[in-house]
């Protein structure tokens, strides 16, 4: 027997559908694109080259912060690729810092101590002492709490403190992924 409209069980069922159709709509007309976030940046703890520790995303000085994740020494090429963009961004926005952690696996205490001290042993620039953070994590829980599928690209995320992820690029910079960070960071009120 084919349903009608003017039964009354259908008539609930379509008048509940059209009212969840419409209240879904207007929740998300009311929430901002820029408040959509993609993802939660995990917490961890680092430490800077200046030996400070940070709890992150807490830590992050600015209100939106470029966060570009490093597996290996051997990426920092990859990483440098961003830097150029990020200065300058900063440089324009007094709430917007960058930041470059080496997201390592958990070693013993005389392997952590030994890379941190070749890492400022390299490293004297004040500024690069500040945004270096090696952080010593469970790497397969980090990586699929940011759903990274592995280790062989730079993975950039625009990150607040409260660790909202709004805008992810995998990979060296592009002049399109500039282009779309800057409107992420514009878009979520810088």
């Amino acid at each position: 027997m084919p349903l009608r409209l003017n039964d009354t069980y259908p008539r609930a069922v379509f008048s509940l559908l059209i009212f969840c159709l419409l209240a879904g709509s207007f929740a998300r007309g009311s929430t901002p694109a820029a408040a959509t976030a993609l993802g939660q940046f995990p917490a961890l703890e680092a430490t800077d080259l200046n030996h400070a520790r940070l709890n992150l995303p807490r830590d992050f000085a600015g209100q939106l912060n470029l966060v570009i994740l490093s597996f290996a020494r051997e990426q920092q090429p990859d990483v440098d690729t961003w830097i150029p963009a990020a200065r300058q961004i900063q440089s324009s926005h007094s709430k917007f810092r960058f930041y470059e952690p080496l997201i390592m696996s958990r070693e013993n205490f005389l392997y952590r101590w030994w890379f941190n001290a070749a890492l400022r042993s390299n490293t004297t620039d004040k500024d690069l002492r500040d945004r270096i953070l090696t952080a010593y994590v469970n790497k397969p829980r980090f990586k699929r709490s940011l759903h990274i599928a592995n280790e062989k690209k730079v993975v950039a995320l625009l990150v607040n403190q409260k660790g909202q992820v709004y805008w992810r690029a995998d990979g060296p910079s592009t002049d399109e992924g500039t282009r779309q960070l800057l409107a992420a960071i514009q878009a979520n009120g810088l």
